[in-house]
């Protein structure tokens, strides 16, 4: 196992080296046991201070599962079924398509929301963001589409809901339900959705890459109750992989049932897990996977329960590696040799389209105030004369109504409010906008301006 060990360590300090990964941690289970658990890098590239295996990470979209653990337990006590109507719980949805919504539809992400319904709960800071009983009032209004279980579609809303249906539930708030069932007995002391208390453990520093370097994120982006925001160190997700993995454990079992539980799952998606039951990737094999991508963490689990084995990958860091990393360290468990570490693309770094969405903006400005400028002397030489016909007034309209839209929804987005946004798309995505929006106000005051004809 030592070289083993040694091997893994190689591996993963030349993914951080070539990619700027401050800090990484993991923990892999064998044959039900944890086999390999470690930290790498900085904490903070501010600090300098060591990532541990006990220092807790954001997850993100990891989260899904404890939430769907939370269910499976009060379905244990009795307290709910999967195939009640989501209603039953939270009449705040109203009538109409929710009627026909059950618990089980919001796990698998079959109720018929979309990610653009993930917005109309607030995020990032906003007032009531965590205020589940809010989530469900202003997820009445949701058109949802097609028919309740009849179409997949992974929308972070759908585990809002089963947040708010848990604390609804259970009678406790979420995180004190998740804390005193899940975490505390599955022995994980480093593990909560509160983010004081990740602090006082010295949680790790969110990154991201900031024009051209890798510094902390100032990002307030960490999504909502049920669907993020669990923050938990490599240690306790040894801890959990292992209890996961566990064909006997009632803990985590499906209630009323003696099979596992992962082979009673619907295909595709379901209690927070990607489905996967012929992994090309692994032979083969039954697989389930999860990631969770934040502008400032990237963390990957997957599990090949039949074989009670799993990887969890922590890094804090908001790139696209952590479900490449786990995957490779899950198939050389296998056999596999571990692969060449490998650069991001650039395309999934949010800093080349900040670029790009700058030097277009610079372009834009600098035409409008070249042309601008023509224009303006054109019309003092009188090569120009106003001419506010109907039709040229009309046109003008449209354009400076373009214009305003532009602005409007750079101001007041419908979608992911700009904290939302990786920083340097946050500032040069505006840029872009109101470069458009001064191109269409120009081509409006210009239809104005024809040239004369001689």
């Amino acid at each position: 196992m030592s070289a083993i060990d040694a091997e893994i360590d190689r591996y993963l300090q030349a993914e951080m080296e070539l990619n700027g990964i401050p800090g990484l941690s993991l923990a892999v289970v064998a044959d039900g046991a944890v086999s390999h658990v470690g930290a790498y890098g900085v904490r903070s590239v501010e600090s300098q201070e060591a990532l541990s295996v006990d220092t807790p990470v954001e997850l993100a979209s990891v989260s899904k599962s404890f939430t769907a653990l939370a269910v499976l337990r009060l379905e244990r006590s009795g307290r709910l079924d999967r195939d009640a109507g989501v209603t039953s719980f939270l009449p705040e949805l109203g009538a109409g398509k929710w009627q026909g919504v059950a618990i089980r539809d919001l796990l698998r992400h079959r109720s018929g929301l979309r990610r653009r319904h993930d917005f109309l709960v607030p995020c990032c800071g906003q007032a009531g963001n965590l205020e589940l009983d809010r989530a469900a009032e202003l997820m009445a209004g949701a058109e949802l589409e097609g028919s309740p279980g009849e179409m997949f579609s992974y929308a972070n809303s759908n585990y809002v809901l089963l947040a708010a249906v848990v604390q609804r539930a259970s009678g406790f708030p979420f995180a004190e339900y998740l804390k005193t069932t899940i975490f505390e007995p599955l022995g994980m002391h480093h593990t909560t959705v509160d983010e004081e208390e990740a602090h006082a453990w010295n949680m790790a520093a969110r990154h991201e890459r900031q024009w051209g370097r890798v510094d902390v994120s100032p990002s307030r982006f960490l999504g909502w109750y049920g669907s993020s925001r669990v923050k938990a160190s490599a240690k306790d997700m040894g801890s959990y992989l292992a209890a996961l993995l566990d064909p006997q454990s009632s803990y985590v079992s499906v209630p009323l049932s003696g099979r596992a539980w992962w082979n009673q799952l619907e295909p595709e998606y379901d209690l927070g897990w990607s489905v996967q039951t012929e992994a090309e990737w692994l032979g083969g094999e039954f697989v389930l996977e999860h990631t969770g991508k934040i502008w400032g963490s990237d963390t990957a689990v997957v599990l090949a329960p039949r074989r009670r084995a799993g990887v969890a990958v922590l890094v804090n860091l908001g790139t696209d590696r952590a479900s490449r990393i786990a995957r490779a360290l899950l198939a050389s468990r296998f056999g596999s040799p571990l692969p060449p570490p490998q650069r991001i693309s650039r395309a999934e770094n949010p800093d080349t389209w900040a670029g790009v969405f700058l030097a277009s903006a610079a372009g834009l400005f600098a035409a409008i105030l070249w042309y601008g400028a023509r224009v303006l002397g054109q019309v003092r030489r009188g090569d120009r004369t106003r001419q506010a016909t109907a039709w040229r007034m009309a046109r003008a309209a449209v354009l400076a109504g373009l214009a305003g839209k532009l602005i409007h929804s750079a101001v007041w987005p419908t979608g992911p409010p700009h904290s939302a946004l990786p920083t340097t798309i946050g500032i040069s995505l505006p840029a872009l906008v109101a470069s458009v929006a001064a191109l269409l106000l120009l081509a409006a005051a210009t239809g104005l301006f024809p040239r004369s004809r001689s």
